[in-house]
């Protein structure tokens, strides 16, 4: 059985059964592939060459980026030639290097994450002492350590795994050999394999896990207990309460581009009322709409109503006269509404998301699941976490000092525009900023990757070309939306904050705010039959009694 086992090749299904996906997954992995190549060994080369560089820091990121880079290069090569070819093999040799060393690369990798995390807590919270604590020999024992730990589990886990019999068994349902894959494979009882390899799991992820988790809360209360001694700033913080207003700089510098933009407002406003108006008023007129899908739509256009009601006749006020002032209270209303209805709608296009999911992927349960009070509750909880989101931030905000500075570099209130105007050290603010941001955009933005993988799986397992282009017809608006919307989101926040183009990121903010949010009726209506279909009955509804 030990013999049969070690010879011959084995098979990696991978998605064998969808060629289609097979080509839009050989895409991605190449992309990334090459991405991960220049990227790690640029990070490898400079950290090298780069004396400045030589801190501990980059010393645990030099070898991070080494551990990816060949944890990449033993599985990326393989599984694009096999994605490519219609040969989906691999040699017992070739699988048990891969098996080796993928198991040992990742188990190095979570360990050294964990190192990682310990060097940060070093400098956040032992600043003083950080250099004495993280010396160079400190530095080589963690590194050894991890990669130590990455070879006694693939030493232990990998040669236990390939002594396991097949009894011809070759066909391994993934795209490389992995150890829970090989496992399956075995014609014995496995029980004792299984239980190894959890307890191999918990130690070296659930252990690292732990560290890091513990390593970023000391880090976390050390951030938060750094105050400010600046005199000045205390001396200045009862004056606050005498600031009446603020003043909107916008394009105050571009005077030229302030008709144009005057002129895209005022039609994108425009639109946007006229659209999301239309989308409420048929929703509610159209017996045949009253579904979950069309509900959430009319709950997004309502949203999308307030958001540039809140924002734009403000605005277009201040670019058509000299004066560009808002007052403190018109300005906490801007704030709290944008952080409200910004959290809202993400948090919506989520649920719209799984929406979709349910719909054609659940198409004979799909009244069942998605039931009146299910919906109700699915929009409801959206906006309790707007409020939440805009509660905790906008106080904050508009509490920090800003010694007598009320000059926005911005059109209206926005949140990282107030923080930039503080005259205190906002690394508190801007940690929970970002906490906050990781829970509204990141959390909804996995839903929805989620809910458009499993669409995607279901809508390739559908035979017919008439199905499948009904199924895509009934996403498509949605995911167009999505992708704007998160699209420029992710651009807009990935941007640093001293970047010396400041003006692309300020027109950038208002398109996404205001343009975008006009093209959704467009998107919604343009694209949907149904809808269309409303349109023209409600119409001749219309029709007929002007007739009577």
């Amino acid at each position: 059985m030990i013999n049969e086992s070690l010879a011959g090749d084995f098979i990696l299904v991978g998605f064998s059964d969808n060629p289609q996906l097979e080509k839009i997954l050989f895409a991605v992995v190449l992309i990334s592939y090459l991405l991960t190549l220049v990227g790690n060994t640029a990070i490898i080369l400079i950290s090298y060459q780069d004396p400045m560089l030589h801190t501990p820091m980059y010393y645990f990121l030099t070898h991070l980026s080494f551990v990816d880079l060949c944890f990449t290069t033993s599985i990326a090569p393989q599984l694009l030639w096999n994605l490519r070819g219609p040969y989906k093999t691999i040699s017992s040799t070739g699988c048990a290097i891969q098996l080796y060393v993928s198991l040992a690369l990742g188990s190095t990798e979570c360990v050294l994450l964990a190192v990682m995390a310990f060097d940060r807590y070093a400098a956040v919270c032992r600043p003083l002492h950080y250099a004495t604590v993280m010396h160079s020999r400190l530095c080589q024992f963690l590194v050894g350590m991890a990669w130590l730990s990455g070879v006694g589990n693939t030493l232990i886990q990998s040669t236990i795994t390939l002594r396991l019999p097949r009894c011809g068994n070759r066909r391994i349902y993934h795209f490389i050999c992995e150890v829970p894959a090989m496992v399956k494979l075995a014609c014995v009882n496995i029980r004792a394999n299984e239980v190894q390899l959890f307890m191999a799991s918990l130690v070296l992820l659930l252990l690292p896990l732990t560290l890091i988790l513990i390593s970023y809360g000391c880090i976390a209360q050390a951030v938060m207990r750094i105050r400010n001694e600046n005199k000045c700033i205390i001396m200045n913080w009862a004056n606050e309460s005498s600031l009446k207003e603020f003043v909107l700089l916008g394009f105050s510098d571009k005077p030229w581009l302030q008709k144009p933009l005057f002129v895209l407002l005022l039609i994108s406003y425009t639109t946007t009322i006229f659209g999301n108006v239309s989308i409420m008023m048929v929703c509610i007129l159209d017996p045949k709409l009253h579904t979950p899908m069309y509900f959430f739509l009319a709950n997004l256009s309502i949203l999308d109503l307030c958001y540039t009601t809140s924002t734009v006749p403000h605005m277009l006020t201040n670019i058509s006269h000299n004066k560009k002032t808002i007052s403190y209270a018109g300005c906490v209303a801007q704030l709290i509404t944008f952080l409200a209805l910004g959290a809202t709608e993400c948090l919506l296009l989520a649920v719209m998301s799984f929406d979709r999911f349910s719909a054609v992927c659940r198409p004979l349960h799909y009244m069942t699941i998605m039931n009146s009070q299910l919906c109700q509750g699915l929009v409801g909880t959206p906006w309790v976490f707007g409020v939440i989101n805009c509660m905790i931030l906008s106080p904050y905000a508009m509490s920090l000092p800003r010694c007598q500075n009320h000059h926005l570099d911005y059109f209206f209130c926005e949140m990282s525009a107030m923080i930039k105007i503080a005259c205190v050290d906002t690394m508190a603010m801007e940690a929970t900023t970002f906490a906050m941001c990781l829970i509204i955009i990141l959390a909804p933005l996995l839903l929805i990757l989620v809910s458009y993988g499993f669409i995607a799986v279901a809508v390739l397992k559908i035979k017919s070309a008439t199905g499948r282009q009904k199924a895509f017809g009934t996403c498509s608006s949605h995911l167009i939306v999505v992708s704007i919307f998160y699209g420029i989101v992710i651009y807009m926040y990935i941007q640093p904050g001293n970047s010396p183009n400041q003006n692309e990121g300020k027109l950038l903010s208002t398109c996404h705010s205001i343009v975008i949010l006009s093209m959704n009726p467009l998107i919604y209506t343009l694209r949907n039959k149904e809808f269309k279909g409303a349109i023209k009955r409600l119409i001749g509804k219309r029709k007929v009694l002007w007739k009577q």
